[in-house]
This record gives C-alpha cells, structure tokens and sequence, in this order.
C-alpha cells in the first residue's frame, strides 16, 4: 500500500514537473524550482511540525512518569518522617495501639507530611484523613521492623 503511494507520488511528481516542459521548448533549473518551492516548502513544514510533535510527546511521557515517582518517593519519605515525628513524641505508648485522628500527635505528623510535600500531596489528591490513615500504617511497618 505504501509503495503504490509513493509511486503515484512519484508519478504526479514527474507529471507536474514535465507539463512546463511541453508547454515551452526549454525550461531553467531556476523555473523548476520556482514551481516546486511552494510545495517542498509545505512538505517540509509538514514533516516538521509530526517530528517535533512527536518527540514533544516522547519528552512528556518520559518526564511525567519521573515527576510522578519523584512525588511518590517524596510522600514516601514524609511518611516515615512524619511517623518517626510521632514515635518521638509519643514513644512507647504506640505499641498496640490504633490512633484516633483527633490525636495532638498525629495531627502534628498530618501537618508535617502536608507542610513537606504539598506538591505531592495536590499530585495524589491525598486528603488529611488518607495521610493519617498511611502514617499509621508506617508505624506498623516500623513497630514490625523494630521487632
């Protein structure tokens, strides 16, 4: 299919080109190109803008999934931050213990994740309740890990 274009490209070329050519008994280079210079000037532009709107979108792809793990690397290392934060001040009287949201403590590690990454934060759409909910969740994994 591509090959039969290219041919009947070819050929409406050649056609193009050579009607001037009965038209007139001699023909400059100079007159052919003044012909086709409007034409390879288009193409050209053509081309051009598919490339470049090609690799525009190759460079958006690549860099958004390097910001996206940027964002979660960030989020990640608030969270074991903000709950080594909560460790500190509360100690030993974490072990076991599931915190309620209306806590001092944890609502200080809530601000402290929120204030840190607020860019990954908006990124995520991650609400003051879910940061709470994965502060816990990491002291879990930091209880298990101390175990």
């Amino acid at each position: 299919m591509n090959r039969f274009f290219l041919r009947g490209l070819a050929a409406a070329f050649f056609v193009f080109v050579s009607a001037p050519a009965f038209a007139q008994g001699e023909i400059a280079a100079e007159g052919i190109y003044a012909i086709v210079q409007p034409y390879l000037m288009a193409i050209v532009s053509v081309v051009a803008t598919a490339i470049i709107g090609w690799l525009a979108e190759l460079l958006r792809r690549k860099f958004h999934l390097d910001i996206e793990a940027s964002h979660r690397e960030a989020l990640q290392t608030a969270l074991t931050n903000g709950a080594g934060l909560l460790i500190a001040k509360l100690g030993g009287a974490l072990a076991g213990r599931k915190l309620d949201l209306k806590s001092v403590a944890l609502a200080e590690a809530v601000n402290y994740v929120l204030r840190s990454v607020p860019d990954a934060v908006r990124h995520f759409g991650v609400t003051p309740e879910v940061v709470a909910e994965k502060i816990q969740a990491k002291l879990s994994q930091m209880n298990a890990g101390n175990a």
